[in-house]
C-alpha cells in the first residue's frame, strides 16, 4: 500500500523536476552566451568592426564562409571529442 503515489506529492514532486530542469536550462543558456559575449567585446574594443566598415559584400562573404567552415568542421568531427569544441 505504500507504493502508491498521492496524488499531491506526485504532484509536487513532477513540479520540483520541472523547475529543476527548466532551471538548468537556463543556465546552460546563459553559460553558453558568455563566450559570445566575450568575442563582441574583444571585437568592439580592437576595432575589428571597422575592418568591413562600408564593404558589405566582403563582410557578407566572410560571414558565409566562416559559417559553412563551422558547419562543415562540426559535420567532419561530429564523432570524437572536437566536434564539441567547435
Amino acid at each position: 500500500m505504500s507504493e502508491l503515489i498521492h496524488p499531491a506529492t506526485g504532484a509536487a514532486t513532477l513540479a520540483a523536476q520541472r523547475n529543476r530542469v527548466l532551471r538548468n536550462t537556463y543556465a546552460l543558456l546563459a553559460l553558453s552566451l558568455v563566450p559570445t559575449v566575450l568575442g563582441a567585446w574583444i571585437g568592439i574594443a580592437s576595432g575589428f568592426n571597422q575592418l568591413f566598415t562600408g564593404r558589405i559584400w566582403l563582410s557578407l562573404l566572410v560571414f558565409f564562409g566562416g559559417a559553412f567552415a563551422f558547419i562543415w568542421g562540426i559535420e567532419r568531427n561530429k564523432n570524437n571529442a572536437f566536434g564539441v569544441v567547435l
